[in-house]
């Protein structure tokens, strides 16, 4: 019996230690802020997350964006970085001729494209109705163009797979060769995506001319063959005696 009294006295002074007690309400408030960071987080997610696509939209684009000019202006010429701008071709022509679901589908399928592709530490976000724009930290102008190269690769390899083939125009700006300001790259990736499309409608074009004219090669009639004349033959002339 004593040992039992002396093992309720010792439970009860442990439950009124105040370092325990002290414990017991930090990990009470540790709870409480972790559900109070998750709800805020949930919020961030509304605010600077695209709903159809899931990816970051412009707003959390312009705000990464400042953030890597500033920090790459502190690091100095050393550290640089690339801004990608990415545009549907034809968007208009997909939603009117397949709906706005079809539309909202390649949408999604694009995102899915560029986050599969795309290194992990890239940026991708939709920052318009059928625009997208890619932060590239760490990605120096020289090497933009092989980014590109590969982007095209990859978007022919997986249109193969496509009911609805997907093209896109791609434009790039790097820093410090756009010069300061994040509206100055933006813009200057943007005239660069512009130039792409221009080049592919140009190459379309040509396309479907030569494919026009093979077409109608095929198509008319076949010639007649023109009989060849035959000179008539004249007799040996008679021998004079």
């Amino acid at each position: 019996m004593k040992l039992a009294m002396l093992k309720k006295t010792g439970t009860r002074r442990r439950s009124d230690d105040p370092l325990e007690a002290q414990l017991v309400r930090l990990s009470r408030q540790n709870a409480a802020l972790r559900k109070e960071i998750a709800r805020l987080e949930a919020y961030r997610a509304l605010a600077y997350r695209d709903p159809l696509t899931g990816l970051w939209n412009r707003r959390y684009f312009d705000e990464r964006l400042a953030e890597e000019i500033s920090r790459s202006e502190r690091a100095g010429s050393g550290r640089r970085f690339s801004v990608m701008v990415i545009d549907i071709n034809d968007f208009k022509l997909i939603n009117d001729g397949n709906g706005h679901q079809a539309g909202d589908a390649v949408l999604q399928w694009v995102a899915g494209f560029l986050t599969t592709h795309l290194r992990t530490h890239d940026v991708p976000c939709r920052t318009g109705g059928d625009e997208f724009m890619v932060l590239l930290p760490d990605l120096p102008a020289e090497d933009c163009g092989r980014i590109l190269d590969r982007l095209r690769d990859q978007l022919r390899g997986a249109n193969a797979r496509r009911d609805i083939p997907v093209k896109l125009s791609f434009g790039t700006a790097s820093w410090p060769e756009a010069g300061a300001g994040g509206e100055r790259l933006i813009a200057q990736a943007d005239e660069a995506m512009y130039a792409d499309k221009r080049r592919q409608k140009t190459d379309q074009e040509a396309d479907q001319n030569t494919s026009d004219d093979q077409q109608r090669v095929l198509d008319a009639p076949p010639v007649a063959a023109t009989p060849r004349r035959t000179r008539p033959r004249l007799g040996r002339a008679a021998s004079v005696v």
